[in-house]
């Protein structure tokens, strides 16, 4: 099979759960990708300054980075895809959106180009967890008063209530916005254009690939629709049973024993 293209999910995939990986490995993998003219996109809800926390110290130029669920796309650090909303939603989600029933309860957060934002008032250790995945978090006293520009909108809930909540505000929101389940009880809402499989496919489109040259690693129901697209796709081993069953294979090894990256030197390299 010919390859050129790869995409992973992060956490539950490519990440073990402490969201460390084995660089050593991944380093070999990414050369090897690279001499054979394969690019290796990182797909991830997380924001791009936490992503490059994560990988600085493994950056190259093959390597390809899709944060915030899709919102922006990064090649070599420079932004190639900016999906930020616009001003208009941004306003109708604080002014309007956030005070209907669906979001009653909610705990939210608007992730920016600068930052990440909920209101003052939020409990202590959800705003404590939250700065482990969010750069920059502020506390506001009114979400209408950020100005920053926003990427998406992540709301938490119980995580056996997320699949029913993206449902919901999928019907509400009528293509407006898009919500995507992104795991541990998140789902974020973003322009309707933005995902995980528009990010891959517009990468394809640049690059001249068709589905048959894609491969791509998941565990979540955000990768759903991207593990269906590629013609590659793995489920990982440690994946709800409703997540291998789309996928065309599934690794041998989890995340927590670094299933992608020999999949990856089994089947590519």
């Amino acid at each position: 099979m010919t390859i050129k293209l790869i995409a992973t999910d992060l956490n539950g995939t490519l990440l073990h759960q402490d969201q460390s990986f084995n660089q050593d490995q991944f380093k070999r993998v990414l050369a090897g990708l690279q001499a054979i003219g394969v690019s290796l996109v990182l797909s991830s809800g997380n924001q791009y300054a936490h992503l490059q926390q994560l990988f600085g110290d493994v950056m190259a130029d093959n390597l390809i980075v899709v944060a915030e669920n899709g919102a922006s796309i990064y090649a070599q650090d420079k932004l190639i895809y900016d999906g930020s909303l616009s001003a208009a939603q941004q306003r109708q989600f604080v002014t309007v959106d956030r005070k209907q029933a669906l979001f009653k309860d909610a705990y939210i957060i608007l992730v920016g180009s600068h930052g990440s934002y909920t209101e003052t008032g939020a409990p202590a250790e959800l705003v404590k967890m939250a700065r482990k995945f969010y750069d920059n978090l502020q506390l506001v006293d009114d979400l209408a008063s950020v100005t920053d520009t926003i990427k998406k909108i992540s709301v938490t809930t119980e995580p056996e209530n997320a699949a029913t909540l993206v449902a919901q505000a999928n019907t509400y929101f009528d293509g407006k916005l898009k919500a995507h389940d992104s795991g541990y009880g998140v789902v974020d809402l973003v322009d309707q254009h933005v995902g995980k499989l528009p990010a891959v496919q517009q990468l394809a489109t640049k690059l001249g690939l068709t589905a048959d040259e894609i491969m791509a690693f998941g565990d979540g129901a955000n990768d759903v629709p991207l593990l269906q697209y590629a013609a590659h796709s793995y489920a990982m081993s440690n994946a709800p049973a409703e997540i291998q069953a789309v996928a065309k294979h599934v690794t041998v090894l989890d995340n927590e024993h670094d299933g992608v990256l020999k999949t990856i030197e089994d089947q590519v390299l």
